[in-house]
């Protein structure tokens, strides 16, 4: 994987001789040959220097730097996938959409180095693709990937059956009854869709063939900044932090005694105090207001929601375990 600017990320193949094409200009594979990972592969271009930086495959760098074949899933979906199917290294899976391989590619890593994914596709090129890039990337030993169009035909039967099933199809209630055949006794079942309706069909199968623990998932990510800001409430906002003329004596008491009442800004090195939003209270005067009027001392970090940036909706995870009956 290689790293070429905030949020840019790209991937190759070293081969000894070949070239790799950047927003920076043209570097040969030599260049990156004996290098380590995250070291600074240098050009000059006159007087100007560009770099970039190799780094190791992981799952997540494959995530945000594969070639999009298909829609994938990104790491908030693929972490409660994992988790929530209970991989680990051993277990055996079957896969029905491998797409772009991004999932595809975490679960080999989970369950390496004893266990195996079985993954299926039911476009031909797409299948192909696939297994170039699971042989580049070094797991091709625990992954297989065939193609089969698995609403049609359903699974083939694994012998000795598998520990999860995942299914991100059309209509992924179809497959449903194949892959509760392959599914070990108390096995996980996962389905991906991005629409609600086809949740509730898939819902309703599984009850039908007495699947338990049955629930879907919606992850929606929200992306906060910490901003720092200094700042003093007006006299008038003040008299109604405090209810009464006592508590209102008490706070002047306070802040004389702590030299608070001075106009001087805090100073640089003073530390900074995190404000909760909601609730908390000290010595029967609210944080916010102990913080506002000088009290608590410092400027003020208040976390604030982006505006932009966080990815919105992909689609519902919903899971159930085979019963033993």
């Amino acid at each position: 994987v290689v790293y070429e600017g905030w949020l840019k990320f790209n991937h190759m193949h070293v081969k000894k001789g070949d070239k790799y094409k950047s927003q920076y200009g043209i570097f040969t594979h030599d260049m990156f040959i004996g290098q380590p990972y995250g070291s600074k592969i240098k050009m000059k271009h006159g007087a100007r220097t560009t770099w970039v930086i190799p780094l190791a495959p992981t799952p997540e760098l494959w995530t945000i730097s594969l070639n999009h074949r298909t829609q994938i899933l990104y790491h908030s979906d693929i972490s409660l996938i994992t988790s929530y199917l209970h991989l680990r290294p051993g277990s055996v899976v079957l896969e029905a959409g491998t797409g772009s391989g991004s999932l595809s590619t975490a679960i080999a890593r989970t369950i390496a180095p004893h266990g195996h994914l079985h993954t299926f596709e039911f476009n031909e090129k797409r299948q192909q693709m696939a297994i170039v890039d699971f042989k580049n990337n070094g797991i091709s030993d625990v992954v297989t990937c065939r193609h089969r169009d698995v609403v049609q035909k359903g699974f083939p039967l694994v012998e000795g059956g598998v520990d999860a099933v995942f299914l991100d199809l059309p209509k992924p209630w179809v497959v449903v009854e194949s892959a509760k055949k392959n599914l070990r006794p108390t096995g996980t079942f996962c389905s991906f869709s991005p629409c609600i309706e086809q949740v509730q069909n898939t819902c309703q199968k599984l009850q039908e063939l007495r699947f338990s623990q049955i629930q879907t998932f919606e992850i929606l990510l929200r992306t906060f900044d910490l901003n720092t800001a200094t700042y003093k409430p007006p006299p008038m906002f003040e008299e109604h932090l405090y209810t009464t003329a006592k508590q209102r004596k008490q706070a002047k008491k306070r802040d004389r005694a702590s030299g608070s009442d001075t106009k001087s800004p805090p100073s640089k090195k003073q530390k900074h105090t995190v404000v909760p939003r909601r609730g908390g209270s000290q010595g029967g005067m609210p944080t916010l207001a102990r913080v506002a009027s000088g009290v608590g001392g410092g400027p003020v970090l208040i976390a604030t929601p982006q505006r932009l940036g966080a990815r919105g909706h992909t689609g519902y995870l919903t899971f159930a375990m085979k019963a033993i009956f």
